[in-house]
Formats: C-alpha cells, structure tokens, sequence
C-alpha cells in the first residue's frame, strides 16, 4: 500500500484541499459499484449538488481538521492519525502518526507546503524531499480534483460520476456517496474507482460549516489496495496566515535534503542545514 499512501499524501499538500467532518459514516462501505447509466432524477440530482459544491468551494480560504488514513493491502491494515491545515493557494501542512505507536517516529508521515516548496521529511532516513509547487499549488492531480474541484464541468469532463437518491445508506439526511471512476488513461494507473461521501446536511446550525464539504474519500488501487480518508472536527475559522506554514528546520545535523522532483531535467541533490528557521 506504500506507494498509493506515498502518492496521495504527496499530491493532498500539493495545493490547497477542502477536508471535513460530520457525524461519521459508514468506516467499510462496499465497494462501489461499476458506474451504470443513472435515471433522469440522479442525473438531475448530481448536477445540482455538483454545482452547489463548486460555488462553496469558491468560497472557503483556509481549513484545519483532524486525519484518520486508514490503510489495506491484503490482511495488513495501517490507520494513522494526526492533523492538516490548508490556506490557499499553496500553503499545506499535515503531520500523521501511526496510531498503535505514535511515538515510533520512523513510520509519522510530516509534508509541509510553504508557498513554494512541498517538503516530505522521512525521520527514518533522515532526509527532507522537497519539489517545487505549482504557481497556484492545485496541479494535475487525482486528490486536488475530488477534494478541491474547480469546475463540475471539467469534473465530469474527467470521471465518470454517479449518484443513486433512491438508495437510503447512499443518500442520507447527512451524506450523499458519490461513487467515481477514471476517464483518463493518467488516471486509471493511479486508481480503479473510488467513493466520496460529501456532508450536505445544512438544517441542522451546528453543521452549517460543513456543508458541501467531504467528509470521507475512499480509493481502490489498480492493484486492488485500498486507503479511506477520513476528515473530523473541521474549522475554516481558524485565521491561517501564510507564515503558520513555515517549513521547520531539521531536527539534528544528522539530516539532508534531497529533491524529489528537480525543477529542471537533470537531476540534482542539495545538501544543507535545513529550511530556514
């Protein structure tokens, strides 16, 4: 389950993700099922929700929520926890701990995005990956596009999207699971199909700062491991600035920084001190 984690932890602090939490939904749905053709009313029904959930997300700027990643490939099964905060339109930050021994540093999972750069740092090897982030820090990628759409056209453009109202543990008071397959070919090499289950309860005052906001994204690789996300005690309220997302300095002098992806085509390592302090 490595590399799936690896690739979705990377691209989550690659910009700015809308993350959430509700009342918790169902932690092992089945998978979802092959996309079939959906009924005039599903239809009509998606394309509303879509468009409500693009203009909420025109309007958020920054977030803070608990993590659980829970993770499985074959009978071995992961979950850590931890925290991320989000400023757009490039400023990420998300630390995860195993949740069987937080204190064994050699499995957290830390990514910092400053503005500029996307630092991973591997408390095992003792190393700081960085690359450089996108102008807007969104970029072309599977997670920015569930959890931070820009437009539900080019969404539907790129997956193949469906909803069934008529299923009630499908469309709730509280949830409706949107269940997603690729289009792409790009796509389809990072995941076989997924489901995102978004918090549409907007009666209720106390949830009114999470409406239209995910609260779980589930995906199935095309080697058939699967991750859930899952997203709690969410506030857009907390007045983020751009300097909470400082990358810190490496914790000893045992450490190097290496880039993951070089700016230009040849590739190249620095050696230094540490982001500054």
């Amino acid at each position: 389950m490595k590399p799936l984690a690896t690739t979705f932890l990377a691209t989550l602090l690659a910009g700015p993700a809308v993350l959430a939490q509700g009342p918790a939904p169902d932690k092992t749905p089945p998978p979802p099922a092959t996309p079939t053709a959906m009924s005039d009313k599903n239809k009509q029904y998606l394309d509303a929700y879509l468009d409500a959930w693009e203009k909420r997300m025109q309007k958020i700027e920054g977030l803070e929520t608990k993590v659980v990643l829970t993770e499985a490939s074959g009978q071995d099964k992961a979950v850590r926890t931890g925290e991320a905060a989000i400023l757009k339109p490039n400023y990420a930050r998300i630390i995860l701990k195993d949740q069987a021994n937080p204190a064994n540093v050699k499995k957290w999972r830390h990514f910092v995005a400053d503005g500029k750069m996307l630092w991973e740092y591997d408390y095992g090897a003792k190393v700081a990956r960085v690359e450089q982030l996108p102008a807007q820090g969104v970029g072309d990628n599977i997670l920015m596009a569930f959890l931070f759409m820009g437009k539900a056209a080019d969404l539907k453009k790129r997956f193949d999207l469906a909803v069934d109202v008529d299923d009630p543990d499908k469309f709730t008071d509280n949830y409706l699971h949107i269940q997603v397959r690729p289009k792409r070919k790009e796509d389809m090499q990072e995941f076989d199909k997924a489901e995102l289950v978004l918090w549409i309860n907007r009666k209720d005052p106390k949830f009114a700062d999470r409406w239209m906001l995910p609260a779980r994204l589930w995906l199935q690789g095309t080697n058939k491991d699967q991750m859930v996300w899952e997203f709690k005690d969410l506030t857009t309220k907390g007045g983020l600035r751009p300097a909470d997302f400082k990358a810190p300095g490496f914790p000893d002098k045992g450490w190097t920084s290496e880039w993951r992806r070089p700016p230009g085509s040849k590739p190249e390592v620095i050696r230094t001190a540490g982001p500054s302090k």
